[in-house]
């Protein structure tokens, strides 16, 4: 990389967390035309009452299931809107540059060190233990994502090296393919909760 610019494409992965009952949230994240900053859009939470009652799915019992989502659910939203603030300093151009992403990445990532310190007092049902260690690997590549970039800014003013550009760039990349893995296992859930609703509502 021979500028003083860190170019940056956006493309949008999307990670619908897409929930019957009782939460509906969305996690977009990615980068534009392969890029390497990610853009996240959290919607809000709709809760909907539901009758209880037990029932199994390939990941434990319903309850238990929509019990755990509930519960991610409002650091999902956290992790979006965090991001957003970070992607409001990269612009139409499609240019970042440490010095306007540095300094907000350094503010909201204590943000996501006390998410990611909540995710790991979070017991989640032992058939999504697999589910959660990656939502939680998630929340911390994208910590050390921003500690490299706030790093890499300090090199720059200091001896012009972008190198830890590259290396932030990197841990990115990785976050986005991790998403796209969650989005397929979440699909999984989302239908082993809706077909244990209809055999639910089918029963006599």
């Amino acid at each position: 990389m021979n500028t003083k610019c860190w170019i940056v494409r956006k493309k949008i992965d999307m990670l619908s967390l897409l929930s019957l009952v009782p939460i509906l949230f969305l996690l977009s994240c990615g980068n534009q035309d392969g890029g390497k900053i990610p853009e996240q859009k959290a919607a809000s939470p709709k809760v909907q009452p539901a009758e209880s009652s037990i029932s199994a799915t390939p990941y434990g019992t319903k309850e238990d299931i929509e019990q755990y989502l509930s519960q991610i659910n409002p650091h999902v939203q956290e992790v979006g809107r965090v991001q957003l603030l970070v992607d409001k300093n990269i612009g139409s151009s499609g240019r970042a540059t440490g010095s306007n992403l540095a300094p907000t990445m350094k503010s909201v990532k204590p943000t996501l060190e006390a998410i990611l310190d909540t995710l790991s007092n979070i017991n989640p049902p032992p058939l999504l233990s697999s589910f959660h260690g990656d939502f939680k690997k998630l929340v911390a590549l994208r910590i050390s994502a921003y500690d490299t970039t706030i790093r890499g800014y300090s090199v720059e003013k200091e001896t012009g090296d972008l190198s830890l550009y590259k290396e932030a760039e990197a841990q990115l990349d990785e976050a986005n393919k991790l998403i796209v893995q969650l989005n397929g296992e979440m699909g999984k859930i989302m239908q082993s909760l809706s077909t244990a609703s209809t055999q639910q509502t089918a029963s006599p």
